[in-house]
């Protein structure tokens, strides 16, 4: 009955001996890094806010390093948190950031896939490990390798904005305008203004100073309507501002002047020449003589009261009109390149 007994007390003890060394075994076994990677980035892309966050997962030897940016403290407790609660995880490092929302999601970068976890590798049990389950070799302090921080990409400078240059167009230079407002001598007084445009360019060493259909305004500086009996209606414009780049400037050019087609005296001549021959007609047809000086006088006199009575002719400068002036001072412009 010995026999049995002590068969049965060493049996006990080898079953005690396999269970440690199992425990043993489980509880020195390294954690699989990869899979606590895998797992933490699986539970932050689950979260509908942390998902579009920049938060980066760094794992050596069970030990987290979370890198990255949040948008507030809140989310990153949650961060933590999810580290904390995965399984193999030892200790877990926060170096987040908390910024702006608009920022932890403008820098959230496309989620990379997923890597396979490895399967971890079983250790051939020794000799040495069954027959002292107890002794442990002692666990290395693990290496946290800080992750390279992103160079920033070098902002590109803006272009510079295009300098003003200031341009000076000499005496002499000729602008011509083409009006937009008519001109009557009859209706218009001295001082009148009227816009206008420039008809061609005026350049100045290669560049242009007063570019094309740039506004321009004309004064009425002198007007004159023929008399009763004699003169000549007249105009005088002078070109006084152009704008050029939203810029007014004043100009000093000579006079514009335009004339009626025919005297006031010359009119006066001819009217009263047809009165004498009609005046003449009348003499005769009376008896000749000393009633044909009669019937002349008569003419005469009708044909002046014609003219007395007749208006001026007036002087019109009707739109689209073509007018040159020339420069009698430099004019200097500031127009940008």
């Amino acid at each position: 009955m010995v026999y049995p007994k002590a068969r049965m007390a060493a049996l006990t003890v080898a079953i005690a001996l396999a269970l440690s060394s199992c425990s043993f075994f489980k509880s020195s076994s390294p954690p699989n890094d990869g899979a606590i990677v895998s797992s933490i980035q699986s539970k932050l892309f689950q979260d509908p806010v942390l998902k579009t966050r920049d938060v980066r997962v760094v794992s050596q030897q069970g030990v987290v390093v979370l890198t990255g940016t949040v948008g507030s403290d809140q989310e990153k407790s949650a961060v933590e948190q999810i580290a904390h609660s995965t399984d193999g995880v030892k200790q877990v490092i926060d170096e987040l950031t908390v910024g702006s929302p608009q920022e932890a999601a403008a820098q959230a970068p496309e989620a990379p896939a997923q890597p396979e976890p490895r399967r971890p590798r079983r250790r051939e049990r020794t000799t040495a490990q069954s027959e002292s389950p107890s002794e442990s070799a002692p666990t290395p302090a693990p290496v946290v390798q800080s992750p390279p921080e992103s160079a920033s990409a070098p902002a590109s400078e803006p272009s510079a904005p295009p300098q003003p240059v200031e341009i000076t167009v000499p005496a002499g230079t000729v602008i011509t305008v083409r009006t937009v407002d008519p001109v009557d001598s009859s209706t218009n007084q001295v001082g009148d203004e009227f816009s206008a445009t420039i008809d061609s360019p005026v350049s100045e060493e290669g560049q242009i100073a007063i570019p094309r259909y740039a506004k321009a305004r004309l004064k009425l500086v002198g007007v004159r309507n023929a008399g009763h009996i004699k003169g000549r209606s007249e105009v005088q414009l002078q070109l006084v501002s152009v704008t050029v780049g939203g810029k007014t400037y004043a100009v000093d050019t000579g006079t514009y002047q335009q004339e009626a087609s025919s005297s006031r005296g010359k009119q006066t001549a001819e009217r009263a020449g047809i009165g004498a021959a009609i005046g003449g007609i009348i003499g005769a047809i009376a008896g000749g003589g000393k009633g044909a000086a009669i019937g002349a006088g008569v003419g005469a006199g009708a044909g002046t009261g014609v003219q007395m009575a007749t208006k001026a002719q007036a002087v019109k400068i009707p739109p689209e009109t073509k007018i040159d002036f020339t420069l009698r001072s430099p004019l200097r412009v500031t127009v940008n390149q």
